[in-house]
C-alpha cells in the first residue's frame, strides 16, 4: 500500500507540472552534496556516500517537473534516510500556516486520539483516528514516516501526531486533494463515524480540548525548565526535568536576559539539601518530556546523587522516561542506568543510547532551507540498541489521561 501511495503521488506531481520558481535547486543540491558530508561528524554511518549522491542526482533530474515544496520535501526525505535523528532539513518556510487541520492529536495505548480541536468540531473530541480519506491510519503513518529519521516505534509515536494535520504533507503523498479531509473515527462509545474536517486556525477563543481532571503532577509545570515537589501524602520527592538548559547552559539562539533563566546549580543544591533533610520513601526523577539541550548539568547532578546513600538505593530512586526523552536527556537516562541503582519506568525513548548530536546549522544558498547537522558522537553503551527500554513499561491510556491519572507515578508510589 505504501508503494501505491508513492506511485499515486508521482503521477499527480508530474501531471500538475512544476511551479514557476526563482530558486536554483541545482545550486542547492550541489551545495548540500559538498558541504553536508564535510560538516557532519559522519554522515555515512548508516548509508553510503554513493547512496547520498545518487539520491541527490535523482532529485536534481526531477527539478523541472516538481514544485518548490515538492523539491524541499524530497531533500528532507533523503537527508532523513541517512539515519541521524539530529540531522534534518527544515520545511518551516514552505509550510502554509492556513493549511493545517485543527487537530491536537495524542498517541495513547488505544491509538491516536483527538485531544483538541475547534468548537465547531467538538463532536470528535476523544475519537480514535482510524483512517484519512479512506486510507487506514497505519498506511498514512507509513508514508509520513519517510519525512523523519525513524529509530524505533517511540519516534513514530512522538512525531506522527504533529505531522498528521499538515495538509501539504497529506497532498504530497496523495492522501488529500483539498483542504477538507474525511476522518474515520471510533468514538468513546465504540461507534465508527465519518467526519469532514477543513483547515482552520486554532486560537484561545475557538479551541476546545479534553483536559485531565484533576491535573496530575506531570502536567502541572510542563513549561518550567525544572522544578520539584514534596508529595507529603505519599512521602515522595518528585523532580521534573523538562529541558537540559539553564542560566549556566544557555539555550541555543537565546536572545533574552540570561539572568532571567533558572539556575541549575541552585536547583541541584536545593535537591541535595532536600534529600538530606528528609526521609522520603521514594525519589522520582521525571525526564519523560525532556527533548535535550546540554547533558553536562544533569550528569553532574546524577554523579552527586550516586554518592548519597539516602537516594541511591534499589527501590528508592526511580527515573521516568518516555517517547519525548531525546538527545541530552537520553545521555542523562543512561547516566542514571550506569551510575546509580535507579529503576527506569515509563516508555521507550525515541532516540538511541549511542547517537550523533551537538548540532549546528547551515543554510542552502538559493532556497534558504535550514539544514541541521550533527558534529559529535556520544557513546553510552557497548550494545547496539535503538532505544532505552525501561525496566517497567507503562503506557497511559486516554481514560487515564481524561480522569487525571498518571499510571507511571501511581505505579511507583505503590511499590
Amino acid at each position: 500500500m505504501k508503494n501505491t501511495i508513492l506511485v499515486l503521488y508521482i503521477f499527480i506531481s508530474i501531471a500538475s507540472g512544476a511551479q514557476n520558481s526563482n530558486i536554483d535547486w541545482q545550486a542547492d543540491i550541489n551545495y548540500l552534496k559538498t558541504e553536508l558530508p564535510k560538516k557532519h561528524y559522519n554522515l555515512f554511518m548508516v548509508k553510503s556516500q554513493e547512496d547520498f549522491n545518487n539520491g541527490l542526482d535523482l532529485i536534481a533530474a526531477q527539478k523541472d517537473q516538481l514544485s518548490d515544496f515538492e523539491m524541499a520535501v524530497k531533500l528532507k526525505q533523503l537527508v532523513a534516510s541517512m539515519g541521524d535523528l539530529h540531522t534534518h532539513v527544515s520545511l518551516r518556510q514552505f509550510w502554509d500556516s492556513n493549511r493545517f487541520l485543527p487537530l491536537n492529536l495524542m498517541w495513547f495505548s488505544e491509538g491516536i486520539i483527538v485531544q483538541g480541536t475547534t468548537k465547531k468540531n467538538e463532536a470528535i473530541l476523544g475519537g480514535k483516528l482510524l483512517a484519512l480519506n479512506g486510507i487506514p491510519i497505519n498506511i498514512v503513518i507509513d508514508s509520513l514516516s519517510t519525512l523523519a529519521t525513524i529509530d524505533n516505534m517511540a519516534t513514530i509515536k512522538n512525531t506522527m501526531p504533529k505531522m498528521l494535520p499538515l495538509i501539504q504533507a497529506l497532498e504530497y503523498f496523495g492522501i488529500a486533494t483539498s483542504d477538507t479531509v474525511n476522518l474515520q473515527l471510533k468514538n468513546e462509545n465504540g461507534q465508527t463515524l465519518n467526519y469532514m474536517i477543513s483547515s482552520e486556525s486554532t486560537n484561545r477563543s475557538n479551541a476546545v480540548g479534553v483536559i485531565p481532571d484533576p491535573i496530575p503532577l506531570c502536567y502541572q509545570n510542563r513549561r518550567a525548565f525544572f522544578w520539584d515537589h514534596a508529595d507529603s501524602k505519599n512521602n515522595v520527592y518528585y523532580i521534573q526535568y523538562n529541558q537540559c538548559w539553564s542560566r549556566e547552559h544557555v539555550p541555543s539562539g537565546f536572545r533574552g536576559n540570561v539572568q532571567d533563566l533558572p539556575s541549575f546549580a541552585e536547583f541541584q543544591n536545593q535537591i541535595i539539601d532536600t534529600i538530606k533533610a528528609n526521609n522520603f520513601n521514594k525519589i522520582i526523577f521525571d525526564i519523560r518530556f525532556n527533548g535535550g539541550g546540554n547533558s553536562d548539568q544533569g550528569t553532574q547532578l546524577i554523579k552527586e546523587l550516586s554518592t548519597l546513600k539516602k537516594a541511591n538505593k534499589k527501590g528508592k530512586l526511580y527515573v521516568i522516561i518516555g517517547r519525548k526523552t531525546f538527545s541530552s536527556a537520553i545521555i542523562n537516562a543512561m547516566d542514571f542506568r550506569n551510575m546509580t541503582n535507579a529503576i527506569l519506568v515509563g516508555e521507550e525513548t525515541s532516540g538511541k543510547p549511542n547517537h550523533l548530536g551537538e548540532v549546528k546549522r547551515m543554510q542552502l544558498p538559493s532556497s534558504g532551507l535550514s539544514v541541521q547537522y550533527s558534529t559529535k558522537y556520544f557513546k553510552r553503551t557497548d550494545k547496539d540498541l535503538n532505544t532505552i527500554t525501561p525496566d517497567h513499561i507503562i503506557e497511559a491510556s486516554f481514560k487515564d489521561f481524561k480522569e487525571g491519572h498518571d499510571p507511571v507515578y501511581e505505579w511507583i508510589v505503590n511499590q
